[in-house]
């Protein structure tokens, strides 16, 4: 007979582990137990929720580490090409003796970084479900340190994006890790914001990213850009600490048939269960998955993450640029905190649907713009794309995360999360690589003529949203499953609260 066989939540192996004699956490009386206390749970607000689940929330502030360590990255990654110093040691020169970045340049340093970021969320997919998560997790945030050190100490630009690609590789890695560790860590109550702290966090590190940058701004020395690098050896370093002393995932233990270190690791941060889906239900949810993760890209995050230089070629003084980018990332944190309060009221899915219809507006208006003469219209570019750097991080991003983590059954989270996280990589590298030749004054010279571009693009974001993102809002795992399996239109998702408790009990 074989050692492996599948329960009706995810494949377990060593039948003999399940058979040991009278498991108390294998027996129908504690399965009807379950089921009261997750109707229980479904009953607390967040707050409470949060003193029951102290613990959980502790354990929960792990994969932060990772999200600031994604957070970091993402910021100095674009912004230290607007420093002076650094445009004097890479950059070139043009007629009029102004130092600037080469096309060929932005677009490398930028989208082979998200590349590996891709390949990088990728391979740790297929090491997390053997290896589990905090040891992969602890490998991914290693490889950071080295990328950072590469970044340091280069003196060409071919070093430069060596060590950009090999910290990519660690982050995509230990972003993917971070997002899955969180989603099986958290309480159901407490799903929805620990992943919208995930994305405060990594918010509050692109702030600070760029407060920092901006402190070495006036200095013309090398070392201001390497100490901007340098301070991602701390975080990189935080990561490694926090995951190895993480306790391992309960959901990667009961795949291994580990029930009683499952139980022991359960009975400190609570947590369930939840049933399988068939293929046709598993791609559905896949590429929900892929859509909720790449939104942001489609919506113009590349245009906005680049727009600290893109409003310095428009005309904006460098400190300014600077500046009203810091405000924008504190408009961000601020949105995201004040969310909380609506966590419970709001529908996630209609939240959504507000921000692709302003995310179309907002790019419609950007592209206005362009046409309007002055240096008010350059001044309004620049609040637009900051508000819209706040309402993309705090609405797509932790709405869309929060969905994403729902939607993706517990057997297969870590694959489903980590193919989302690949899918937003490659979205990235791709608009990263190609945005820059549409607005650069050496190739498409689009300028914020670009805004229309992604306005088409945030009408498709439109529609899709409409009908393939469900309402998950306290909804437990295996209700989400049954409307998928039932082919539930995602509209009328809130419709299955409860039914699949009926069931069982039937």
């Amino acid at each position: 007979m074989s050692d492996k066989f599948k329960t009706d939540s995810m494949e377990v192996e060593d039948v003999d582990a399940l058979k040991h004699e009278n498991h108390p956490f294998c027996s129908e009386q504690s399965a009807h137990r379950g089921a009261l206390i997750e109707e229980e749970e479904r009953q607390l607000t967040i707050w409470e929720s949060a003193m029951v689940h102290k613990a959980a929330l502790l354990i929960c502030c792990i994969p932060f580490l990772g999200a600031s360590l994604y957070g970091y990255d993402s910021i100095v990654n674009g912004a230290t090409l607007s420093m002076p110093a650094f445009l004097l040691y890479f950059g070139s020169v043009d007629s009029a003796g102004s130092p600037y970045i080469p096309s060929i340049w932005t677009s490398l340093w930028n989208a082979m970084s998200l590349l590996c970021q891709a390949v990088g969320a990728l391979f740790i997919g297929f090491f997390t479900d053997r290896f589990g998560r905090k040891w992969p997790a602890c490998c991914a945030a290693t490889l950071t340190i080295a990328g950072t050190a590469m970044q340091y100490y280069a003196e060409s630009r071919g070093l430069l994006l060596g060590g950009k690609m090999i910290n990519g590789f660690g982050i995509g890695a230990v972003t993917a890790v971070s997002t899955t560790y969180a989603s099986e860590i958290a309480p159901l109550k407490l799903k929805g914001p620990v992943q919208q702290a995930l994305v405060i966090f990594y918010v509050f590190m692109m702030a600070l990213g760029l407060g920092i940058i901006r402190i070495y701004v006036p200095s013309m020395s090398p070392h201001a850009f390497r100490i901007v690098f340098a301070i991602q050896w701390a975080v990189g370093g935080l990561a490694i600490i926090g995951y190895a002393f993480a306790p391992e995932s309960p959901n990667y233990l009961i795949s291994k048939g580990r029930l009683l270190d499952a139980h022991r690791v359960m009975s400190l941060i609570y947590g369930k269960d939840n049933s399988i889906d068939d293929r046709l239900t598993y791609l559905k949810k896949t590429l929900t998955v892929m859509f909720l993760y790449t939104a942001q890209n489609w919506g113009g995050s590349a245009l906005l993450a680049q727009s600290i230089y893109f409003l310095i070629i428009a005309g904006l003084p460098s400190i300014h640029a600077f500046d009203v980018s810091i405000g924008g990332f504190g408009l961000s944190l601020i949105i995201i905190v004040l969310s909380w309060i609506f966590n419970d009221k709001a529908s996630c899915r209609n939240v959504l649907l507000v921000a692709c219809i302003l995310n179309f507006l907002f790019m419609l208006f950007i592209g206005v713009l362009y046409y309007i003469p002055g240096g008010g219209a350059v001044w309004g570019v620049a609040v637009l794309m900051n508000v819209m750097i706040s309402f993309q991080t705090s609405l797509f991003l932790g709405m869309g995360y929060r969905i994403a983590a729902d939607v993706a059954s517990y057997r297969l989270r870590a694959k489903t999360l980590s193919v989302g996280v690949v899918s937003q990589a490659f979205m990235a590298w791709l608009t990263q690589f190609t945005v820059p030749y549409m607005y650069n004054v050496d190739s498409g010279n689009l300028g914020a003529r670009t805004g229309f571009v992604f306005a088409g693009f945030s009408v498709l974001l439109i529609v899709a949203t409409w009908f393939i993102v469900p309402e998950t809002t306290n909804m437990t795992a295996a209700e989400i499953d049954q409307a998928y399996r039932d082919n539930v239109p995602v509209r009328k998702f809130q419709g299955c609260i409860g039914t699949q408790q009926t069931s069982d009990q039937a």
